[in-house]
């Protein structure tokens, strides 16, 4: 005679349907937070790189060794500057980016710590 047990077992997770869909929704976040950073950090970049071009045209027009050298000047002092303020802006974004992404692995433990069984 064999006795068929008829206890249910127990699921390690209250409702895994919330939590797939609630880190489903944390991956989303977590994509549009690092694509933003991204296109945030490539227009960044793009506008040094503009900077870094029109700096430099003056010295197609110079002719003389004098000219030169006080073309060059002066461009490097912009570029510096530019790279400087460039610089400060790609760290804050960088700063805005791992903030924003703290907050969604903040989220994302909530979740996960609401749906595990509480301890007896």
């Amino acid at each position: 005679m064999s006795t068929m047990s008829t206890k249910k077992t127990s699921q390690p997770f209250k409702q895994p349907v919330e939590l797939y869909t609630a880190m489903l929704d944390q991956t989303i976040r977590v994509n549009r937070i690092v694509a933003k950073g991204i296109e945030r950090t490539i227009e960044e970049q793009l506008g040094l790189f503009e900077a870094t071009i029109d700096a430099t045209r003056p010295l197609a027009a110079a002719r003389q060794p004098e000219e030169v050298l006080a073309v060059q000047m002066d461009a490097w002092k912009a570029l510096s500057e530019k790279v400087v303020a460039a610089t400060g802006k790609l760290a804050e974004i960088q700063r805005e980016t791992g903030s924003e992404l703290k907050d969604v692995v903040v989220d994302s433990v909530k979740a996960v710590n609401e749906t595990l069984p509480k301890a007896a």
